[in-house]
């Protein structure tokens, strides 16, 4: 099983840190939280496609929305009162609740890296290996084929290997407890990698709120 790499052979860390560092949020500072819960783009950089055609900082983004980055591209964005990272080369798949634009079921990270902070609420968070009961938090997650690493980053989830899904590990933390799920089912301890505290706090802080640390 091939473990996510940390830091400094992280290929998107480069450009996660000029991401962070290129004052390219789309307003923030003058967008008050009650309006910052539209779905919208709030960083934007690089190629980037929702549901399967070229986005533009201004595209709408809703609860049902399928979002691709390239290779030479990261955003982040919110949608209700839940807001996300995407790391480069990753595609996310989101699932509205009933036929509701901004509230989400289930979110489906089909390949790369995610870092996300909810709302209250439960939702279901699948990857290729595993699922993730959620009900307010924030995770960051990597999806490989054969390999899921998930980060608690604070909050409360239901864990579990997608070849079982019945037998579920309760996680509960106020600071990152790692997990790497192999497609046999194997969860194993990991630490915190390819995702920082200011990330969380710029992320919450879009729809705001703070982190609990």
């Amino acid at each position: 099983m091939s473990a996510p790499h940390h830091d400094n052979h992280c290929p998107s860390c480069q450009s996660r840190r000029q991401f962070l560092g290129s004052g390219l949020i789309l307003g923030l500072g003058l967008i008050l939280p009650s309006l910052s819960v539209a779905g919208s783009f709030k960083q934007f950089n690089g190629d980037i496609l929702v549901n399967g055609r070229q986005a533009t900082s201004r595209t709408r983004i809703h609860a049902g929305s399928l979002i691709t980055t390239s290779a030479n591209s990261s955003t982040a964005f919110v949608i209700g009162n839940n807001a996300f990272m995407m790391r480069p080369s990753s595609q996310v798949k989101f699932t509205p609740l009933g036929n509701s634009r901004s509230s989400i079921s289930t979110l489906r990270l089909i390949t790369g890296g995610l870092l996300s902070v909810f709302g209250p609420g439960p939702k279901k968070l699948i990857t290729n290996t595993a699922t993730i009961g959620i009900r307010g938090t924030g995770v960051y997650m990597e999806s490989q084929e054969a390999s899921t690493y998930f980060c608690l980053c604070y909050g409360k989830v239901d864990l579990s290997a997608n070849v079982n899904v019945d037998k579920t590990q309760e996680l509960e933390t106020k600071h990152h407890v790692g997990k790497n799920i192999n497609k046999e089912g194997l969860i194993d301890q990991a630490g915190m990698t390819n995702h920082t505290d200011e990330e969380l706090v710029m992320l919450e802080g879009l729809v705001g709120r703070k982190v609990p640390f």
